[in-house]
């Protein structure tokens, strides 16, 4: 059976990843949610490689890499087909951390009972008409809510719609800079933000992390030898960052926001993982307003079906972050935004954000238990952790967990700089169910003693500096 109608191949995320390891990731994870099933036959190299616009050489390597963990078995003369059950070449349970959302804390009859009630909620009129591309104030009234509780004081005119937290990072890197400008981010960081500095047609430097977060006086050299660029973005998630899973005190808060207004820079603060946010640390945008372009989301804290997101843009830059806005979108689905509406303004989003962080310490403690010789640290909630080790060993890593059934993100995905060989894997652990997750971190660590060059119980050095353990 030829793979349906209805896939659509596609390459992974990750712009400093290898292309094939973006497409062996893709193909991977369409073949552990189902989209692919066993049986299916992959199309033929020279297809495929139309279909993306890549070369048959690429593809071919991909599919070789598939083969060898097990996930797709080459039969001469007919093809390439996914391995499952029943067939020649029986698949290993295939358990997928390699995609960073939260676990379903939605109630079936929560999102029912939200969808009867919508009819009465939106007008004829607002079906027929384009909305307004900022996003409808009573929308943006119940998220100015929703971010004042997460410690940003924003006025509903000053809160714009996106269509998640992805499209407003975008919306932010272009209206915030200008073409050959300069993004100072992590070594490791989020692929979402490299793709979108990458679209502005900036350039991302690297800043020292030195375990407690984005290290000031590095930030303050890399400024001052910046000095002459004609944008320079500071890229942040200081709670629960994404991959390494640390969050910046607040002394670190007010010394990073210190040089960037010494130095003129800007910041876009990504607090994606606000709901899991210390009492004891405040954003980056209630400490530097004038110069901070604040985005958040809810794929994170309610559902990842929730594609909305909220973006503030310093007073003085709000005109051109509208500009942006409208340039990239005719408006958010009202539907959408109305569902995040209501379930912020009845409780739900409270309930579920509180029904997250227990989750998410149940989860952590089943990750410690099985691999906190090979962590720094245990993040203190979230779901994702950061294992730090050589280039070529986590290289090594992932295509061994591969061969057993472990979807991780690939190495390359992460990195700032494309050359660097100070890596690491992000394995994310929201997605499995309780016991098939006990099940991978426990495969996992089989894999991480066979290629760790210190013996089998001894601890994976960081990869980001000497005090990386004292945080």
């Amino acid at each position: 059976m030829t793979a349906g109608p209805s896939w659509q191949p596609r390459i992974g995320e990750g712009v400093h990843a290898p292309l094939y390891e973006r497409l062996v990731a893709a193909l991977a994870e369409d073949i552990a949610g189902g989209v692919l099933a066993p049986g299916d036959r992959l199309p033929a190299h020279r297809d495929l490689a139309g279909r993306l616009g890549i070369s048959v050489g690429t593809v071919t390597r991909a599919y070789a890499a598939l083969e060898r963990q097990g996930l797709v078995h080459a039969v001469h003369g007919r093809g390439t087909f996914v391995s499952g059950a029943g067939s020649a070449d029986e698949a290993v349970e295939v358990i997928d951390l390699s995609v960073n959302v939260p676990p379903p804390k939605l109630a079936e009859r929560t999102l029912a009972s939200a969808l009867a009630e919508l009819p009465g909620s939106l007008s004829t009129a607002e079906m027929f008409t384009y909305p307004d591309p900022l996003g409808a104030p009573r929308h943006r009234h119940a998220i100015a809510a929703w971010l004042r509780a997460q410690g940003v004081n924003a006025s509903p005119d000053h809160v714009l719609i996106t269509h998640g937290a992805q499209h407003a990072l975008t919306v932010a890197f272009a209206a915030a800079s200008e073409s050959g400008g300069t993004v100072l981010a992590d070594p490791h960081t989020y692929p979402g933000a490299l793709v979108a500095a990458q679209h502005a047609g900036l350039r991302v430097l690297p800043v020292n992390n030195d375990g407690a977060g984005m290290d000031p006086r590095a930030l303050d050299a890399a400024l001052r030898q910046t000095a002459s660029a004609p944008a320079r973005i500071v890229y942040l998630m200081p709670t629960l960052h994404n991959p390494y899973g640390t969050t910046l005190s607040q002394r670190r808060r007010r010394e990073i926001a210190a040089v960037c207004r010494r130095r003129g820079a800007v910041i876009v603060e990504d607090d994606v993982y606000s709901v899991f946010r210390s009492a004891r640390t405040t954003p980056l945008a209630a400490l530097v307003p004038e110069r901070t372009w604040y985005v958040n989301g809810f794929s994170k804290s309610l559902s990842p079906g929730l594609h909305v997101g909220a973006l503030v843009a310093p007073g003085q830059n709000r005109a051109q972050a509208q500009a942006v806005l409208q340039a990239t979108t005719l408006a958010v689905s009202p539907l959408m935004a109305q569902l995040v509406s209501q379930w912020i303004l009845d409780g739900t989003a409270a309930g579920v954000a509180a029904a997250l962080r227990a989750e998410s310490e149940e989860r952590l403690r089943i990750a410690a238990a099985a691999l906190s010789s090979h962590m720094d640290a245990v993040p203190a909630a979230g779901f994702h952790f950061w294992l730090p080790m050589p280039r070529a060993q986590a290289e090594q890593t992932f295509q061994l967990a591969a061969g057993q059934g472990l979807l991780l993100t690939p190495p390359a995905a992460t990195l700032s700089d494309p050359d660097s060989d100070r890596a690491g894997l992000r394995v994310c652990i929201g997605r499995p169910p309780l016991r098939q997750l006990e099940r991978a971190l426990h495969r996992l660590r089989a894999v991480l003693r066979r290629v760790s060059p210190t013996g089998p119980d001894a601890p994976i050095r960081s990869s980001r500096s000497p005090q990386a353990r004292t945080r």
